[in-house]
């Protein structure tokens, strides 16, 4: 385990709704030159879990384990704020083909300049509709630096810490992050591809879901606070209706 006076020079935060097996795999090919890896795991409603032993497994291999409120963003935040390196990965439990990432970033650890970005992103799924959402997604962020989190995003801390954090929010953090960090720090973009699931798309129509996130985000664009989109996204009652 990574000796607490090294400073190391990676850290990267895996916001996850609950711990099971997948996990595990997911973090092992990270666990690599003594980078901080980081689980945020949403709290759950009973302190008792069946995921105990993948939790106290994965410690033991070197990952820190935390749980915060259910939230995105705030999990993120949480992840972020326990850990020392200068050099942040956020990455999605769906992700893969990581190792070209991993690669571009150990090389940035080096950077003198500050900076934060994204890496492209393939969607994998049976609908070919995904290559065409992957090339526009790609294509909108290099062209307006707007991220999103399937794309990987990695900051330095000091830029973080000049727009105040990461935003403490449990829909369109990543927007709203990339919206603060693009007034201040240099943004990359690098031709380094890692993949993420496209199931999400699919679940309830590509189309369907493609014209969703489209107004998700307009709304946002417009003045729609993150907490009520989130609770309509997720179909929840709105505040003074429970």
């Amino acid at each position: 385990m990574l000796s607490e006076q090294v400073q190391p020079a990676l850290a990267i935060v895996i916001p996850i709704k609950f711990a099971d097996e997948s996990v595990e795999a997911f973090v092992s090919p990270l666990l690599v030159m003594g980078h901080e890896v980081v689980v945020v795991e949403a709290s759950p409603d009973s302190p008792f879990s069946e995921g105990d032993d993948i939790r106290r497994r994965c410690q033991d291999v070197g990952v820190r384990w935390i749980q915060a409120p259910a939230s995105r963003g705030g999990q993120i935040a949480s992840g972020i704020a326990s850990t020392r390196a200068n050099l942040i990965w956020v990455l999605h439990i769906d992700s893969s083909n990581l190792a070209p990432g991993l690669a571009y970033l150990q090389d940035l650890t080096t950077a003198r300049a500050p900076s934060w970005g994204r890496f492209d992103v393939e969607l994998r799924g049976d609908h070919p509709g995904l290559v065409w959402v992957s090339r526009a997604m790609n294509w909108r962020s290099r062209l307006r630096r707007i991220c999103t989190g399937d794309q990987g995003m990695f900051f330095h801390r000091k830029l973080l810490d000049q727009i105040g954090g990461f935003p403490d929010q449990p829909l369109m953090e990543d927007i709203e992050v990339s919206k603060r960090l693009r007034q201040i720090g240099e943004f990359r973009a690098p031709q380094v591809t890692i993949a993420a699931s496209g199931e999400r798309w699919l679940r309830k129509g590509f189309w369907r879901t493609v014209f969703s996130m489209w107004r998700w985000r307009i709304r946002y664009f417009f003045g729609a606070s993150a907490d009520s989109l989130y609770r309509e996204y997720y179909g929840l009652p709105r505040q003074g209706d429970q």
